[in-house]
């Protein structure tokens, strides 16, 4: 299934969560907004992204140009979203041998219930 057209068609969950997904030309708040729409009141949606970095200099400026901040997502929450969580986590990580300090953007957000 692909995000960017996801369709909630009347279900809803407790929990919603997408990790590490980047669609290209910023795509990402719609995701987000699609997403939401699955949330039941009370639940939660939950997104995972690599944040940008000057370690991803070796991926494409397409591949870069679609990683996103936490705070970049949030006009994709409707209303009735109280974000719970906005923000960068840092993860460590080895590449070619080396390690290095990544951040994932972080988004929790809780639907009202």
């Amino acid at each position: 299934m692909d995000a960017r057209r996801f369709a909630a068609d009347g279900r809803s969950f407790d929990l919603v969560t997408t990790h590490f997904l980047h669609p290209p030309d910023h795509g990402m708040v719609d995701v987000v907004r699609r997403l939401a729409s699955a949330v039941a009141p009370g639940g939660h949606l939950l997104v995972v992204g690599h944040a940008p970095s000057p370690a991803f200099t070796h991926l494409s400026a397409s591949h870069r140009d679609a990683m996103f901040l936490a705070a970049d997502l949030l006009p994709g929450l409707p209303d009735d979203f109280e974000a719970l969580v906005v923000e960068q986590r840092p993860r460590t990580t080895i590449r070619d041998g080396e390690t290095m300090q990544l951040h994932d953007a972080t988004l929790l957000a809780r639907r009202a219930g």
